[in-house]
């Protein structure tokens, strides 16, 4: 599978290690992992990732402009969450535009997630 270059989003570092490994497993030519929803943004006004795999809730907040943002530039994204972000809450609209995939996963599970999510690129 080939994904590309992938922006990471996610604070717990040990996550966001593993990810990288498994993106880099998977074919990402790429990974450029972040922690914050602003150090997010910042790099986002500057670089457009293939994919983008997003913690919907970071220390910064809750990450809604970040898939925003990813959305309305038309890159695919997986939110990987230990936990749902409340459907009341209107975040869940923005959130709805990725796959997801819950904390932890398996990399066959995470393989097939990231693969619908580029399918239609």
């Amino acid at each position: 599978m080939k994904l590309g270059n992938v922006l990471v989003l996610e604070d717990e570092p040990f996550i966001s290690l593993d990810m990288e490994e498994m993106l880099k497993e998977f074919g990402a030519a790429s990974v450029t992992s972040l922690d914050t929803r602003a150090d997010a943004l910042a790099w986002l006004a500057v670089n457009t990732p293939d994919l983008a795999v997003v913690d919907p809730r970071v220390n910064d907040g809750l990450c809604t402009d970040v898939v925003e943002a990813l959305a309305q530039m038309k890159v695919p994204f997986v939110v990987y969450s230990g936990a749902d972000v409340d459907q009341s809450d209107v975040a869940a609209e923005a959130f709805s535009a990725g796959e997801w995939l819950s904390k932890p996963t398996m990399p066959e599970i995470m393989a097939e997630v990231l693969g619908r999510a580029t399918a239609g690129r």
